[in-house]
């Protein structure tokens, strides 16, 4: 592969995922024992003069083997950047002796004040610290390499952030001729973007040095914090990299929400929002501003909280998504009673898809809804056309489920008999569970999230912070704010009936067409 020429500087999203990628490992890796290489060395024998092989199959597993090589590799780059650190240091305190040198330059053997004295300084502190391991021209050449890359790399520096070390093209920029600098750092310079991405892995770098690793997770809030690239993508990096349990400091999220808030004031007119007040996401679902303090008190959300959480969120065309189907219903006395046929209406909007999609090229079709289950809990229900299987995600599964000793469930049984004639497979997907009882209504949300995007939602054992999906929720909100798709309403009678509280807490859908004529709320 070729290196960049000095011209070109990647792409923001490359930037961010290689040093994503490198920071993780670094934090990340583990010392490999001595006795791992001498055991690998063990195993393996010389053979036709030169060459190495194996001279019995080893009995690692391959997880051992990554393990290795991955903590080889952060090792490599960590040691890498530590050396430019020293490199950079030796230049300047070398160029410091050269200027003081060149106040009293020695003479010459003829007497006159010698001109050049690079090599004259360099070699009288060689000659103070004596190496008998090396020949002196081939140390002085390598110090001179050094030295010179070092200087590079300090004006590099001073032309860009601290946080271009972190670029995996940064040996290739070191070694660069004095003509090229600027060449490599304009592109950068020209992108207000990239130069803020440097200016957050400048912290990195320094914590490197400090403390011994940088830290992804300060990595991940401020890339989200500076909107260098959008929530949703950090939200599937902190996932990818296992980051997503990792908590949300109180202050951030309250910063966030009080901004929102603020936005969405500003659009309604009004300093202070009541409960009461409301706003239209995309012109399609109803938004109660009492969703902030909800989110920000983390008290449970409703079937139209999450309806207008989904809105906000990015979908490919074939993706169809529902309001939250109700399955039980509570009634006066609170008894939680199943209702008749809950996913009747969901069948027939399917059915509808499903027709209009005969003839679309964007295949087949994935639909997604929320479930509210015995009136006070959220889940998900996915039918995929695509894997022709039924997957339902459930944040708070039973032991039995979750090691699959239970084979049939009350929503199960809804869904199988609902759509027994698609013939499609179902099962109860690993989903991360809630370690709390107010946070399903999060939990659907994030899960709906990935899966519209065609992400796993994660395991059994997985942990998720739902302050971290609020967090998103609200990051969705700002971009909405910011793009005017956020746009004043005024609450309906029945909405408003709703937020004051229902006598037996069942929601009415504002709309006053056949769709869902009892939604109900959840923990």
């Amino acid at each position: 592969m070729l290196p960049p020429s000095p011209g070109e500087a990647p792409a923001l999203t490359d930037m961010v995922a290689k040093a994503v990628h490198i920071i993780y490992e670094m934090s990340r890796r583990q010392e490999v024992p001595t006795e791992v290489h001498s055991r690998i060395l063990s195993t393996l024998r010389p053979s036709l003069g030169s060459m190495w092989i194996a001279s019995t199959p080893t009995t690692w597993s391959a997880s051992m083997w990554i393990n290795v090589l991955e903590a080889g590799h952060a090792r490599s780059k960590e040691v890498t950047i530590l050396n430019m650190i020293e490199w950079m240091g030796a230049s300047e305190w070398y160029d410091a002796e050269l200027e003081q040198a060149e106040k009293a330059p020695p003479p010459t053997k003829r007497g006159t004040p010698r001109k050049r004295l690079a090599t004259v300084v360099l070699d009288k502190y060689l000659k103070e610290a004596p190496d008998t391991t090396r020949i002196f021209d081939t140390r002085r050449k390598r110090l001179n390499n050094i030295l010179h890359r070092g200087r590079t790399l300090r004006k590099l520096i001073q032309m860009t952030r601290l946080g271009i070390l972190f670029d995996p093209d940064i040996w290739t920029y070191a070694k660069a001729s004095k003509e090229n600098i600027d060449k490599i750092a304009a592109p950068f310079r020209a992108d207000p973007q990239k130069m803020e991405l440097l200016s957050i892995l400048d912290e990195q770098v320094e914590l490197l040095a400090q403390e011994g690793q940088p830290d992804p997770s300060r990595l991940f809030d401020s890339l989200e914090s500076h909107s260098i690239i959008p929530s949703e993508e950090v939200s599937s990096l902190r996932t990818e990299y296992g980051l997503e349990r990792e908590p949300v400091l109180q202050g951030h999220l309250d910063t966030a929400v009080d901004q929102v808030v603020e936005g969405i004031g500003h659009v309604l007119g009004k300093h202070t929002l009541d409960d009461d007040d409301s706003i239209m996401v995309n012109g399609a679902v109803e938004l109660s501003c009492g969703v902030f303090d909800r989110l920000r008190s983390r008290e449970w959300l409703n079937c139209w909280d999450i309806a207008a959480a989904l809105e906000m969120t990015d979908r490919p065309v074939f993706v169809r998504l529902g309001l939250s189907v109700p399955l039980h219903k509570k009634e006066a006395n609170g008894e939680v009673t199943p209702l008749p046929n809950p996913l009747r209406r969901w069948r027939k909007k399917i059915d509808d898809y499903r027709c209009e999609g005969k003839n679309d090229p964007n295949g087949p079709q994935v639909y997604i809804c929320p479930l509210n289950v015995n009136a006070d809990h959220f889940t998900l229900l996915e039918i995929n056309e695509q894997t022709k299987m039924i997957y339902h995600y459930d944040s708070m599964a039973s032991h039995g489920i979750i090691h699959r000793k239970t084979k049939s469930t009350p929503v199960r049984r809804m869904v199988e008999e609902e759509f027994k004639y698609l013939s499609f497979g179902y099962t109860e997907a690993p989903t991360p569970q809630q370690r709390d009882g107010w946070s399903c209504g999060l939990m659907a949300i994030r899960n709906a999230k990935r899966r519209m995007i065609g992400l796993p939602v994660g395991s059994w054992d997985d942990e998720v912070d739902p302050d971290r999906v609020t967090k998103e929720v609200v990051g969705d909100c700002q971009i909405f704010l910011e793009d005017d798709a956020l746009q004043p309403s005024p609450l309906s009678k029945k909405r408003k009936r709703i937020v004051e509280g229902p006598p037996n807490d069942v929601l009415k859908p504002s709309r006053s067409s056949k769709r869902l004529r009892e939604i109900a709320e959840g923990s």
